[in-house]
C-alpha cells in the first residue's frame, strides 16, 4: 500500500521509543554527574584538610545553585574551618552571578537564598541569606524578604537588605513597614528611607519630626534632610532645646544639608533663610557650615553675607570665610 508524503512527514517528526529512551537516559546521566560533583564538593568543604577545603570553595562558582541549601547547613558545623569554608563558598557563588542581572543562574541563586529565609532554618542561615540577597535581589524577591521585618532578631538585616534592593518596590515595603514597626525600630526604617532618598517618604518624615520620641524625631529630621525634596506644606523642625549635645550637632547638620540640597536642585531662595539663621548663631560649626553652603551659591547676596565673617574673632570661622571668599572669586 502506498504511503502519502504527509504520512511520511508525520512519521519522521514523531520520536521513536528508542529515541525517547536515549534522551531520558542522557538526562539522568547528566543529572547524575552533577549530583556526584555536588556530593564531592560538599564532602571536600567538610574535609579535615585545609587545602582540600580551600580548593573546594575556590571553585564554588562552578556549582549548581541546587547546592546552596546543603552548603548553608554547614554554616552551623562544629568545626570552625568547615564553617569558614562554607561561608566562603557561598560568597564565591553569590559573587559569581553578581554581574549578570536577569541571567538564569542568578535567578536560581536568588530563589535558593529565599528558601533559606524559612522559619525552619537557623538564624545564622537566614541572616547569611539576607546579606547575600542584599547584593542580588530585585523587586520580585521583596515580598519574601519584607515579611520578616517584624521579627526582632532579623529586622535589622531585613532593613539593610531592602535598603539596597533597587526600585520602588523595596521603598514601598519600607514605607509599609513603618506604621507597624516597634518604636525602637522606627528610626532604622527612617534612616533607610533617607539613605535611599525616597521622596514619597517626605510626608512621613515631616510627621515623625513631631514625635514625642526624640530618637524618632531626630531620625526623621536626618532622613528628610537627606532626601532634600521640597514638601508641599511648612517644615516644622523638632524642638531644639530637649536635644542632647550630639543631637544638636545633628540638628544643625540636617538643616544645612537640606539647604545644600535645595541649592543643588536649583532653589537657592529656599536655602537662604537657613544659611542666614545659621550665620547668626554663636556656635562655630553652624557658622562654618553656612559659609561653605553660601560659597556654593556664588551670588552677590551670598558674598555680602560672608564678608563680615572675614574679620570674625573666631579663628575657624574666619579661616573658613577666607577660603570661601577665595573660592567664590575663582
Amino acid at each position: 500500500m502506498a504511503v502519502s508524503k504527509s504520512s511520511q512527514r508525520v512519521t519522521a517528526a514523531r520520536p521513536t521509543a528508542r529515541t525517547v529512551t536515549a534522551a531520558t537516559a542522557l538526562g539522568f546521566a547528566v543529572r547524575g554527574l552533577a549530583a556526584d560533583k555536588e556530593r564531592k564538593f560538599l564532602s571536600d568543604i567538610q574535609s579535615d584538610d585545609a587545602d582540600v577545603r580551600y580548593a573546594a570553595w575556590s571553585i564554588a562558582e562552578q556549582m549548581d545553585p541546587e547546592v546552596i541549601p546543603e552548603l548553608s547547613k554547614l554554616l552551623l558545623a562544629g568545626k570552625p574551618g568547615v564553617r569558614k569554608a562554607a561561608a566562603e563558598a557561598l560568597t564565591y557563588l553569590v559573587h559569581s552571578v553578581g554581574e549578570e542581572p536577569g541571567a538564569e543562574k542568578r535567578k536560581a541563586v536568588v530563589a535558593k537564598l529565599i528558601e533559606l529565609l524559612s522559619e525552619k532554618r537557623h538564624k545564622t542561615e537566614r541572616v547569611t541569606a539576607l546579606r547575600h540577597l542584599s547584593l542580588l535581589a530585585e523587586a520580585e524577591a521583596v515580598p519574601a524578604i519584607a515579611k520578616l521585618v517584624a521579627l526582632p532578631d532579623l529586622r535589622e538585616e531585613v532593613a539593610f537588605c531592602l535598603e539596597r534592593i533597587p526600585g520602588k518596590t523595596a521603598e514601598e515595603a519600607l514605607l509599609d513597614a513603618y506604621e507597624g514597626a516597634a518604636e525602637e525600630f522606627k528610626p532604622r526604617i527612617l534612616a533607610a528611607l533617607g539613605h535611599r532618598r525616597t521622596e514619597e517618604a517626605v510626608p512621613l518624615t515631616l510627621a515623625a519630626m513631631q514625635s514625642s520620641n526624640i530618637e524618632i524625631a531626630v531620625a526623621a529630621m536626618k532622613a528628610f534632610a537627606r532626601i532634600g525634596a521640597r514638601p508641599t506644606g511648612k517644615i516644622q523642625w523638632p524642638a531644639y532645646e530637649p536635644l542632647s549635645d550630639w543631637q544638636k550637632i545633628e540638628y544643625a547638620d540636617s538643616m544645612l544639608r537640606y539647604a545644600d540640597a535645595r541649592v543643588e536642585k536649583g532653589s537657592p531662595g529656599e536655602a537662604w533663610p537657613i544659611y542666614q539663621a545659621a550665620l547668626e548663631r554663636e556656635e562655630e560649626h553652624w557658622q562654618c557650615a553656612a559659609i561653605v553652603g553660601l560659597a556654593k551659591m556664588k551670588t552677590s547676596q551670598a558674598a555680602a553675607a560672608i564678608f563680615p565673617k572675614l574679620s570674625s574673632p573666631n579663628d575657624k570661622v574666619r579661616i573658613t570665610a577666607e577660603q570661601a571668599w577665595d573660592k567664590m572669586k575663582s
